[in-house]
């Protein structure tokens, strides 16, 4: 057992194996993945990254083992401290509070009235009140997304379209490579139709019945106002003659006649 301290300046960290560092500064076994300098994990020769250590036992998973588990799986899997809420098997967040992220645990946004977590990013506040990395754009004060660059998507960051010669963000999914306009998104599911798909739990485009639809028995038209449950022709007929009549009254002085011009005299 080694009891000699890192060699590093400012590392009080023991040696590991017959070299004068610790793990974390390049001593032991590295692991043999190219380029790698990391330590390797157990006999494998390989660090976690690249298969090293134990690995979960659940039948199609190739993630590590939960360090200090009872049973040899990752956290997704069951292992590792779960959530205290009642009904809750999500992983419970770090620190001691024993519960996960959306039961209150880790770290919560400082802003008055916010019950969010908070991001990481050195602030401690929810994206929505300033945390996490921002877009280093300019002024631009929108939250950064991922894909190797610090900025917004609106102004480059996260997965670009792969057609040649288009900049613009990739379609939401994880196995989309291009944007809405060069056909990788969703597509009506209608025969013949090219068309993206519109939201609302129908694959299909909003002629082809896509979209948020009229709440009324055999009532198919699309609703077009945002916060409505009814269209447009539905709404007006449900409501009574003093409420129309209350919607379209004008102020007096919109309902007085235009004067006539008059001719000028000689």
């Amino acid at each position: 057992m080694p009891t000699r301290p890192c060699f590093r300046a400012g590392c009080s960290k023991l040696v590991s194996g017959s070299t004068a560092f610790c793990r974390a500064h390049g001593g032991g076994k590295l692991c043999k993945g190219e380029s790698c300098t990391k330590a390797a994990r157990g006999g494998t020769g390989f660090c976690i990254g690249h298969g090293g250590g134990i690995r979960c036992h659940q039948e199609g998973c190739s993630k590590a083992a939960a360090t200090g588990g009872s049973t040899p799986h990752c956290k997704a899997h069951g292992e590792g401290k779960r959530c205290k809420e009642e009904g809750c098997a999500n992983s419970a967040a770090a620190g001691d509070s024993g519960f996960c992220k959306g039961h209150g645990g880790d770290i919560r946004c400082q802003h008055e009235g916010c019950s969010k977590a908070a991001t990481t990013g050195g602030t401690p506040h929810c994206l929505v009140h300033g945390g996490g990395r921002r877009c280093q754009h300019g002024d631009c004060l929108t939250a950064a997304v991922g894909g190797g660059t610090p900025h917004c998507r609106l102004h480059g960051g996260g997965k670009r379209c792969k057609e040649e010669g288009c900049s613009k963000a990739a379609a939401p999914g994880r196995l989309t490579l291009f944007c809405k306009t060069h056909g990788r998104a969703r597509r009506c599911q209608h025969t013949g139709c090219t068309k993206v798909a519109t939201g609302g739990g129908t694959p299909h485009c909003k002629a082809h019945g896509g979209g948020k639809r009229c709440q009324k028995e055999d009532c198919f038209e699309l609703v077009r106002v945002a916060g409505n449950v009814f269209c447009a022709p539905c709404l007006q007929a449900t409501q009574t003659a003093d409420t129309r009549q209350a919607a379209t009254r004008q102020p007096a002085f919109l309902r007085r006649k235009p004067r006539a011009p008059q001719a000028s005299k000689p």
